[in-house]
């Protein structure tokens, strides 16, 4: 199509104001705000957008989000919004550098110190300590021991899975019903460790207990418990559910579930 001498410097100039106009709108953008402190509460804080006028003490409702996490669900909002069958397919199915599950697999196992292949993403804490229990190889005369405050989610797991293998169960008391404050790492290490009988083979734990806030000293335990492995045949070893620290015998496997798994607390100490 011909151009004539007008048409030429009309979108010339149009493509002088494209350049200009970027700069202007760009220089009306405030910057990013600055990395937060992870180790200023302040500036954790205003990570979230929570109102100011409530205590948000609820552990059991759906989390406001950080302002990271914000931002990175609307970058994968508008990629699934832009080309849904694109985001799902290479999301779900697409080679590691793009694939979200094997990404979030990755990110779980340097956080808990494990390796991908030792973690399983779930749906829920449920479905997790359903996948975990009802993978167990027990039987008669096998004990899954535990203690009396874990969650009764974490209860009904293992009362199903002994249901079903015919293996027993037992319940420790840590410290008094929702008062954590007098426990400390050693004593809650020593009371599970002169807790196991002969028949134990599992020692199901909570991380971090949501009637009180207490952190459990995971790797403390597991080292400990380790030593008892030690004195036990193969056959007799235990396995520790739930535990971040080196897996302690073929049968223990983690498994994390994606809203919880980073979850912290303070630890006993």
């Amino acid at each position: 199509m011909a151009l004539s001498r007008r048409g030429f410097l009309g979108a010339a100039a149009l493509s002088g104001g494209a350049a200009v106009l970027p700069a202007e709108l760009l220089a009306r953008v405030p910057a990013p705000p600055p990395a937060a402190d992870l180790q200023d509460w302040e500036s954790v804080r205003g990570l979230f957008d929570l109102s100011p006028d409530y205590v948000h003490a609820s552990l059991f409702l759906l989390s406001s989000h950080a302002r990271p996490v914000r931002d990175a669900v609307e970058k994968h909002r508008k990629r699934l919004d832009g080309n849904p069958a694109d985001a799902v397919d290479q999301g779900a199915f697409g080679p590691p550098e793009g694939n979200l599950t094997l990404r979030a697999v990755e990110a779980v196992a340097r956080y808990i110190g494990a390796s991908a292949d030792e973690v399983t993403l779930t749906n829920s804490t449920t479905h997790a300590l359903a996948v975990a229990y009802q993978g167990l190889p027990l039987g008669p005369g096998d004990e899954i021991l535990t203690s009396e405050h874990d969650h009764f989610v974490h209860h009904e797991a293992i009362r199903l899975v002994t249901e079903r293998t015919g293996a027993t169960a037992r319940r420790v008391r840590l410290f008094n019903p929702h008062d954590a404050s007098p426990a400390t790492a050693d004593g809650l290490v020593r009371t599970l460790r002169e807790s196991l009988s002969p028949a134990t083979r599992v020692l199901g734990v909570t991380w971090v207990h949501s009637s009180s806030g207490l952190k459990m000293p995971l790797r403390a335990l597991a080292a400990a418990l380790r030593q008892e492995n030690e004195k036990r045949a193969p056959a007799q070893r235990w396995s520790i559910a739930g535990s971040p620290a080196p897996r302690t015998s073929a049968t223990a496997r983690r498994t994390a579930c994606p809203a919880r798994a980073s979850r912290r607390a303070p630890t006993a100490s």
